[in-house]
């Protein structure tokens, strides 16, 4: 009981607390997956850049804190080719996500410097897509595209505070057209 009335009074995470976090992602995995690799081939990736808020919004569960909140993120990449003739083609992307996040806290793993969390996100990624090539042979030698696609998943993170409103976070998901891992900066107030 005194474990709890102490952890209670000065846990990281509870009804009415904020937290603002920035960090970057290891991003979906695109290039990765490409099987075009070899001499000509150029490869360039930005991390995926996220802003992210929390707000504890209940305890009223038994030991649990449930939380709201969402993100916005931005990743940028591009590929392109150019063969012995001097043929050539360019690809670029550029995503944006906006997320909105359900988070559980289990007071059991809510101390005064960490917080331990699992979240279910639901939301849409923007993605614009441009392509140019030099070669005679395609009569499209430009492209350019933009689309919205539904971005859902799940995650499990941890933030440690270093300071009362100061520490770091780190969030590893599974889903679609999400990060599989992030990490950053936490501001706690």
């Amino acid at each position: 009981m005194a474990f709890s009335a102490l952890t209670g009074f000065s846990q990281s995470m509870g009804k009415g607390k904020n937290v603002l976090y920035i960090g970057a992602g290891a991003g979906t995995g695109y290039f990765g997956a490409s099987s075009y690799r070899g001499n000509g081939y150029q490869y360039h990736s930005s991390p995926t850049i996220h802003l992210g808020f929390e707000r504890g919004i209940s305890e009223s569960i038994p030991k649990s804190i449930i939380g709201l909140g969402g993100s916005i993120s931005t990743w940028y990449g591009s590929q392109s080719y150019i063969d012995k003739s001097g043929n050539s083609w360019d690809k670029k992307w550029t995503d944006i996500t906006i997320l909105f996040k359900g988070y559980y806290h289990h007071k059991f793993l809510v101390g005064e410097k960490w917080d331990v969390y699992a979240a279910l996100l639901g939301g849409i990624k923007n993605r614009a897509y441009s392509y140019k090539t030099n070669n005679n042979v395609y009569e499209n030698k430009f492209r350019n595209e933009s689309g919205v696609y539904p971005a859902a998943g799940i995650s499990v993170g941890g933030r440690y505070y270093v300071s009362k409103v100061f520490g770091f976070y780190l969030e590893g998901g599974a889903g679609i057209n999400i990060d599989y891992i992030q990490g950053g900066f936490a501001f706690k107030f």
